[in-house]
């Protein structure tokens, strides 16, 4: 597929089209290659690196560089501007539609340009298609189905077994759907499901590092295992591409903050910490006169006095953009709350995190005698109410992993060797609404014994699940998460932005020994790789009185879902049944949307359930 330029954006390239993983372009499927190949001429990475990122990698425990993937295009002379990612066609089995004859490869021998055809006579040159099954294993590896293997298993004949024969076979699908693999030289045949599990190939973890093995040899590295080892932990099974446990990303999203958000684009520490080569021209004088001289060209080159070169440096040696700060891993969560509710008196347009903190504005709203009681209620459970006009977010792409469930993933590093000093990662823009709940009156809620008793069956069952996070399940986690859903719900509906489109952060810890503060808060935001980010239009919703409107008619819609009163009296519905009274038609939203994959959700606890006592954390009799 040389001659193919396949479109991915970005943001899917560190997503569902990223290493390993199989997509689809013009000409057929193909597998995108890890990021050893990802390289420039040199054989160096061809992707830019990610500046202002030290706060991420420490606070992740990253010891590799951020850097952006390369990008190409075709010019209007249709040559190739840049550095494409390689990818190779695959599965590497096709098959006629006409005579159903199974082909390994075929479009080896062809022309860049042609399409292969079936040889038979006929069929009449029938367009051959890819079959679109795999071999999956739970490490991670993947590969091409054994059709020669398989199509002999249950063959009876000397003469069958020892057939090698690979291609002419045949993959017929009679009108019943039930598949028949049948090898026309040995007349051996078998039923072909497309599930099946077999002892996965000796050769290699991913197509592109086995080289290109022939059909025979790929069949004979299929040993059986003795009985006591079949216990499908060391099996491959067969999975369609389409089978969402076929590939598997492991992506983490962290939001720029002061000080890196705060750097002022353009000065020349700037300039000096993003160029490490003219660093290094510097550090490589070998005495002070070479240097003076090295100085007085970058001057010249950065249009400024040598004296402002030293002042960098001296900034660059302190530190600079941290300055020796103290960077633990984790407590990210921790460090960006605190963003939101700093204030700026010399706050820039520019700055990659521009907030607006409408508290005094929302608790204005809350002293209008002209205001219902429920509705100041409402507002008096509101803590912070901050309209977030700019954002920056960087997205890491860790790894992958295949036929896992969640929490058990086997994760594939992106060079699939797990020895790059760098990651795949790209820059995010967008806007946003932070809020923050009213911790006196949360803490009061808390203490509801109904509130512990809704909890404690989740509880049980979340220890039982996979997850990892969050720990411990709290019932301000889910008052929190539940409230997150049904405003990205009611945002989709009022704002005009697809909920699929929307991206949701929770805040949410209790003071302990782990635990530095009390946090309750809720980041809903896009975020887009360009720069301009959107429109304005997501933090223009965070203005008091509209977003007073958005909170009401979604708590209103919390009361009541069209499949009640089943949704609201289940004990368990959901991923790892860790829902309660939350389904598709109340309160689960797209997927790409949830940080917990729409599971840990209850309307109860914000609606309240007056027949077990639960009172509404937004509900009236709160001091």
């Amino acid at each position: 597929m040389s001659d193919e330029l396949i479109p991915i954006r970005l943001s899917h390239m560190l997503g569902h089209s990223g290493p390993g993983a199989i997509v689809r372009g013009a000409k057929g499927l193909a597998v995108v290659q890890d990021i050893r190949q990802w390289t420039d001429r040199q054989g160096a990475p061809a992707g830019k690196q990610i500046p202002y990122v030290e706060r991420v990698r420490a606070a992740l425990g990253l010891t590799q560089q951020l850097c952006e993937p390369p990008t190409a295009r075709k010019s209007k002379s249709g040559r190739l501007e840049g550095h494409a990612i390689p990818a190779m066609r695959f599965p590497s089995w096709a098959r006629c539609p006409g005579c159903n004859a199974l082909y390994w490869r075929p479009w080896r021998s062809a022309a860049d340009q042609q399409e292969p055809h079936c040889s038979s006579a006929g069929c009449q040159g029938k367009r051959l298609e890819q079959l679109t099954w795999v071999l999956v294993h739970q490490d991670g590896h993947l590969a091409d189905v054994p059709f020669r293997y398989l199509a002999h298993q249950e063959a009876r004949e000397p003469a069958q077994q020892a057939c090698r024969s690979s291609d002419q076979l045949e993959l017929v699908e009679p009108a019943k759907g039930k598949r028949r693999l049948r090898c026309r030289a040995c007349n051996a045949a078998s039923d072909f499901r497309g599930d099946e599990q077999l002892p996965f190939l000796a050769h290699g973890s991913q197509p592109w590092t086995r080289g290109d093995l022939p059909p025979q040899v790929q069949s004979e590295a299929l040993p059986q295992l003795p009985p006591e080892q079949e216990d499908g932990a060391s099996l491959a099974k067969v999975l369609s591409i389409n089978d969402a446990r076929t590939y598997l990303p492991d992506t983490v999203s962290v939001l720029i903050i002061p000080p890196e958000s705060r750097i002022r684009k353009g000065t020349v520490v700037d300039l000096l910490y993003r160029n490490s080569a003219e660093r290094k021209k510097i550090d490589d004088a070998r005495n002070p006169l070479a240097r003076k001289s090295v100085i007085a060209q970058l001057a010249s080159q950065y249009r400024c006095q040598p004296g402002d070169i030293e002042h960098a440096l001296s900034d660059l040696e302190r530190g600079y953009p941290l300055y020796g700060e103290n960077l633990t891993p984790g407590q990210l969560r921790e460090s960006e709350f605190d963003a939101f509710l700093e204030i700026f008196a010399d706050q820039r347009d520019d700055e990659d995190l521009v907030t607006r903190n409408q508290g005094a504005a929302w608790r204005a709203l809350g002293e209008d005698q002209k205001l219902e009681d429920d509705k100041r209620s409402i507002i008096d459970g509101i803590e912070n109410l901050v309209r977030v006009e700019r954002l920056k977010a960087v997205r890491i792409f860790q790894g992958f992993s295949r036929l896992a469930n969640p929490g058990e993933e086997r994760m594939v590093p992106p060079d699939i060797v797990g020895q790059s000093d760098w990651l795949p990662a790209i820059e995010l823009y967008g806007e946003g609404i932070f809020i923050t709940l009213n911790e006196q009156r949360l803490a009061r809620w808390e203490k509801q014994p109904a509130v512990a008793g809704r909890l404690q069956g989740l509880i049980l069952r979340h220890r039982q699940s996979p997850r990892q996070e969050p720990n411990p399940l709290t019932a301000r986690f889910m008052l929190l998460h539940t409230l997150s859903h049904l405003l990205m719900r009611q945002i989709e509906s009022e704002g005009g932005y697809p909920a699929a489109s929307l991206n949701e952060r929770i805040y949410c810890s209790q003071r302990g020994p782990d635990k530095p503060k009390n946090m309750a808060g809720i980041l809903i935001h896009v975020a887009v790789p360009d720069l301009a980010g959107s429109l304005g239009g997501l933090a223009e919703l965070a203005e008091p009185r509209r977003f007073l409107g958005i909170l009401v008619r979604a708590l209103e819609h919390a009361r009541w879902c069209s499949l009640d009163p089943v949704c609201s009296e289940h004990e368990g519905q959901g991923p790892e049944l860790l829902n309660r009274a939350a389904c598709h038609a109340c309160t689960l939203v797209p997927e790409p949307a949830c940080e917990h994959g729409n599971a840990l959700l209850d309307r109860s606890f914000v609606k309240g359930a007056a027949e077990d006592g639960l009172q509404p954390f937004f509900g009236g009799g709160w001091p």
